[in-house]
């Protein structure tokens, strides 16, 4: 399976919110620290092994935020949730 490949800013940058999976997978939402030109300004990055599941940057945190969502679910189809949670 091929994801996206996000830029290093991505990792520089903070975490709005969270999922981790039993099995070592997350699901993470991410605000950056420096948006582009074009307005993106988040990004989600996933490590699950759902067939459904990618990376992908957004413009918007709603855009962004049902994104992650639906990363949650299709990763609770792999594994247990073990955590989730948003960082103020």
């Amino acid at each position: 399976m091929s994801y996206p490949v996000l830029p290093q800013r991505v990792f520089n940058s903070p975490l709005v919110e969270f999922a981790n999976f039993a099995d070592g997978s997350h699901v993470n939402l991410i605000r950056l620290t420096k948006p582009y030109a074009n307005g993106i300004s988040f990004a989600v990055h996933e490590t699950t092994r759902s067939a459904f599941a990618s990376n992908g940057m957004f413009v918007s945190y709603d855009k962004a935020k049902l994104k992650f969502d639906w990363m949650v679910v299709a990763g609770k189809l792999e594994s247990k949730l073990i955590n989730q949670g948003k960082i103020e």
